[in-house]
């Protein structure tokens, strides 16, 4: 690439005259002035498109930044709902556990009792056998006293 040039170049620039029919210095320099106010231009337009360009660029890399962010927070999203479903998935089969431990155990304070009351009504029975045996006994005296009574008085 060649060397590039400022406008001020270009205004300063003098071209070498010709022995014989030289160069019209006037309508040079208007040329000049022209190139140069045209260059000017171009030059104010390309720091524009650069200063633009960059500008694009930084949106760029912070939307690409708030992207990366986003996307960050997407998967620590989707990480802690996989955690909090696992959480409840396993506290609920400790719960699960837990009532049927609960259940288990009334079963078996329910059993308990049940053996506990079946074993009062045995002794109930028993009690019962005896006071009726104790009472047939306790009749059978009173009347053989009675009969007794009876055969002395005749």
């Amino acid at each position: 690439m060649g060397i590039r040039l400022k406008p001020i170049d270009i205004q300063n620039m003098v071209f070498p005259k010709k022995k014989f029919g030289g160069l019209d210095e006037a309508a040079v320099k208007e040329f000049l002035i022209t190139v140069t106010r045209d260059y000017e231009a171009l030059e104010r337009d390309h720091r524009k498109a650069s200063e633009e360009l960059k500008l694009v660029r930084d949106k760029l890399g912070e939307n690409a930044s708030l992207e990366h962010a986003l996307k960050d927070a997407l998967l620590s999203a989707q990480k802690a709902t996989g955690q909090i479903r696992h959480q409840a998935q396993r506290e609920s089969v400790l719960m699960l556990k837990e009532s049927e431990l609960k259940a288990e155990k009334m079963l078996d304070d329910a059993r308990l009792e049940l053996k506990a009351l079946t074993d009062d009504i045995r002794s109930y029975k028993a009690i019962k056998r005896k006071l009726k045996t104790d009472l047939q006994i306790l009749i059978q005296s009173y009347s053989d006293l009675l009969n007794e009574d009876a055969g002395k008085a005749k």
